[in-house]
């Protein structure tokens, strides 16, 4: 019998495809699962298979019809499979922090169609069915056969199998599955631990039916190391060990790309949360790079409830959030001179000056795009809203009430008299009472008034909505004292257009040919310069060094080409940033992808015009 799941549909249904964006997001979810009902049965010194078993069967076109993931580890009691089914519940901890996430089996089966939870524990049987009803636009499941179990004889473990009915969710070729499982930053580990077993069954319904299976094993590229040492993270106290290696070639970027092989990944509990390069993860010079920095600390503060600090949408660490910030700059500290040593070694060898009509030409260019991006971009300023007179009694949070775009961090300022924070102390908590509405920072320290530093201590932090339409109360405790914020995600009324942030010479101030031996990308942004790199194999054979020949056809539209190629996507970052363009939590990338070509097909004809018209 259908029984609703008591949570909110329009939130269930958000959050699923927020969370599951492809087959692959959902994989990483039930395998991490069953790898971490393994370690708790592991941290009982009790022996186990480790195996953990994936069915897919792809058809025609790319489409999936089915994935089964199947483990002999704990299992579940009919009282447990209840509770796991609950949206918002928590998973259950152990060796692994991932169960944090807490809603990773539940938000595969609704994101990808509907499922069956088959598990076994102490000879018992049971199982129940999910699913999203259309019609009723509600998540429902079966309780008529959950509230029955069976004995048997069979081992413990579970079986997830999802009948896929999402139009959108597609499958590459078994080539490319397989490297994408293998290659997934949070399956490394996993992948390589000589105590598990994963195990792809690939069917491919075609003419000759093939089936394929493989153990998928990762194995960790060789490099020298250049960086191992332990560091504070500043204003926080913890430690993290950072190790970092450098590859003789230079690896995938892992920006927008969990499949990427360059980066630092970010571990703690023994589960990696992130891969990243952070500033330098379009930078050349950084893909030679990979490692790991360990931050056992980073365990337990989420353990103690700062969940803040993780994205929402299961997309690693929230980088916004103040810990998170503070992180990266210390492992950026660490990358940085290897960067630029690397810089330097592959840096190119002085070309000849570019002809004076091509300089004309492209200087045009960067003025025709700085006038685009000038139109284009609508900064929001986030203002921060200050008391009135500064008459400043007890501890406040201002604005006291908001709206807030979804996905868009807003400004809010604790004030508090100096008797107060005499009294109470400088270290303010903030937390929320709406998970959907989390705040950047889960503790920050009062600072004195810079205009009135003898009567008045303020603090600025941030707080982004991440479901539409959700209220929620934002509070500051200040030792005995406390503060509230009631908060709703909704948007902003219109403001007027402002100028764009961005360098005193322009949003581009300069487009210049790169002839690195060995790029990774055609074309790229860095610091206000578009790089075209010359010895691309698709670019060399139309566009020589110093721009020779792009006064051919064939020159001026690959030119018009990668430079609105370039210029379109950096308008989508900063646009998205700043919330001048939707931007669909947990499908950042499809958002990302479908604002560059509406951009695109604005105004690359107009890049064309220019180049085009020119007379060298």
């Amino acid at each position: 019998m259908a029984k609703d799941l008591p949570i909110d549909s329009r939130i269930v249904e958000q959050m699923s495809k927020a969370t599951i964006k492809n087959l692959i997001d959902g994989i990483v979810e039930l395998v991490t699962n069953s790898d971490d009902s393994y370690k708790r049965i592991e941290g009982k010194g009790q022996n186990i298979s480790g195996e953990i078993k994936i069915y897919v069967i792809r058809q025609k076109g790319g489409i999936c019809k089915n994935l089964i993931v199947t483990d002999f580890a704990e299992g579940m009691s009919r009282e447990e499979l209840e509770d796991a089914i609950v949206f918002a519940g928590e998973t259950k901890l152990g060796a692994s922090i991932r169960g944090l996430f807490g809603r990773g089996l539940k938000e595969t089966i609704m994101a990808l169609g509907e499922g069956e939870i088959k598990t076994i524990k102490n000879g018992k049987y049971c199982t129940t069915r999910l699913w999203y009803d259309q019609k009723l636009h509600k998540p429902q499941y079966d309780d008529e056969i959950l509230s029955k179990t069976y004995d048997t004889g069979e081992p413990s473990g579970t079986c997830i199998d999802i009948k896929i009915t999402n139009e959108k969710i597609r499958i590459t070729t078994y080539e490319n599955f397989k490297d994408q499982l293998i290659k997934h930053f949070a399956l490394r580990d996993i992948n390589s631990s000589l105590n598990r077993k994963i195990v792809l069954f690939f069917k491919e319904e075609s003419k000759n039916n093939l089936t394929y299976r493989m153990e998928l094993k990762f194995l960790r590229q060789v490099g020298k190391k250049v960086f191992e040492g332990k560091r504070n993270i500043p204003g926080f106290g913890d430690e993290v060990g950072i190790t970092i290696y450098e590859n003789p070639e230079p690896l995938e970027s892992p920006r927008n790309n969990p499949f990427g092989l360059a980066g630092i990944l970010i571990k703690t509990g023994g589960c990696i949360l992130d891969n990243q390069l952070f500033k330098f993860d379009n930078d050349p010079a950084g893909f030679y790079f990979f490692g790991e920095a360990i931050c056992p600390n980073l365990e337990k503060r989420l353990r103690k409830g700062e969940k803040e600090i993780l994205d929402p949408n299961r997309n690693g660490l929230e980088w916004r959030h103040e810990y998170s910030k503070a992180l990266a700059k210390v492992i950026e500290g660490a990358l940085e001179p290897l960067i630029l040593e690397k810089r330097k070694t592959i840096a190119s060898i002085p070309k000849k000056e570019l002809k004076s009509t091509t300089k004309k030409m492209l200087k045009k260019l960067c003025n025709l795009l700085n006038e685009l991006a000038q139109q284009e971009l609508d900064e929001f300023p986030d203002f921060p809203v200050e008391p009135e007179n500064y008459n400043v009694l007890t501890l406040m949070i201002k604005p006291s009430n908001a709206n807030i775009p979804i996905n868009v961090p807003r400004t809010f300022t604790i004030y508090a008299p100096t008797e107060i924070v005499k009294r109470e102390g400088k270290q303010a908590r903030i937390t929320s009472d709406n998970y959907y509405i989390r705040p950047l920072s889960s503790i920050v320290k009062l600072e004195k008034h810079k205009k009135y530093p003898e009567r008045l201590w303020y603090r600025y932090f941030k707080v982004i909505g991440i479901a539409e339409e959700v209220e929620g109360t934002i509070t500051v405790n200040l030792g005995n004292e406390t503060a509230f914020a009631k908060v709703k995600v909704a948007p902003f009324k219109k403001r007027k257009k402002g100028k764009i942030a961005g360098e005193r010479r322009g949003f581009i101030s300069n487009i210049v040919p790169d002839e690195l031996s060995d790029p990774s990308q055609r074309v790229v942004y860095r610091n206000g310069i578009i790089k075209v790199y010359t010895n691309f194999p698709s670019v060399s054979k139309f566009i020589k060094s110093s721009f020779d020949k792009i006064e051919a056809t064939e020159g001026r539209l690959l030119l018009s080409e990668l430079v609105g190629e370039a210029f379109c996507k950096e308008l989508a970052m900063k646009g998205m940033e700043n919330g001048r363009y939707i931007k669909v939590g947990g499908a950042e990338i499809d958002s990302f992808n479908a604002t560059v070509n509406e951009l695109q097909k604005k105004y690359l004809h107009k890049i064309q015009k220019i180049v085009f018209a020119w007379k060298f």
